[in-house]
């Protein structure tokens, strides 16, 4: 008899406790994304008329990621005090530079690459290595020799891409480590 007596208890809570969790749905709203901004459309060009560091946020406390070099087209998508918001049509990670080292773009710079015409036949000056990304933080994915001839394909902070004979992946060498050659 016990049994039932509890049970008997919890049946008259059950009506409570639907209309308890009833009333919670209808708190809740929907996200309406078309109500959200579209970043895309926020997107304006502008060019940077010094060499910048690209920060992970608005000021010099934060840690500085990139630097950007003078005469490069940027895409500033906002603002924050003294500081610009870009972000990379490359995939590169969205950052902060100084808005005093901006100007509004006229269509006549340079390309966005830092290193605009880059493409063709180049070769090594020393013994190089081959890395994955743009940077010394990437791994070596492959070594060259000094006077090994190299095809370029795009340049991106002061580091030449550059397609592999083998049919390997692409690889980045620092710019610095090769000289453009005619087309042999």
């Amino acid at each position: 008899m016990a049994r039932y007596e509890s049970k008997l208890s919890i049946l008259p809570l059950t009506p409570i406790l639907i209309l308890a969790l009833s009333g919670c749905k209808g708190e809740q709203k929907d996200l309406d994304s078309k109500r959200l901004p579209d970043l895309n459309a926020q997107i304006r060009p502008y060019v940077t008329i010094e060499n910048s560091k690209l920060r992970t946020g608005p000021g010099t406390q934060f840690r500085a990621i990139a630097e950007v070099q003078r005469d490069a087209k940027v895409q500033v998508v906002g603002r924050d005090g003294d500081w610009v918001l870009i972000v990379s049509k490359k995939g590169n990670p969205p950052g902060y530079i100084e808005l005093s080292s901006i100007e509004p773009s006229s269509g006549d710079e340079r390309a966005e690459s830092s290193a605009p015409g880059v493409e063709g036949k180049y070769q090594s000056l020393v013994n190089a290595q081959v890395r994955s990304g743009p940077g010394h933080h990437y791994p070596v994915v492959a070594e060259i020799k000094k006077g090994t001839k190299i095809n370029v394909i795009d340049g991106e902070k002061g580091w030449l891409k550059v397609e592999s004979k083998r049919g390997n992946k692409t690889g980045y060498v620092e710019a610095s480590v090769a000289r453009p050659i005619g087309n042999e």
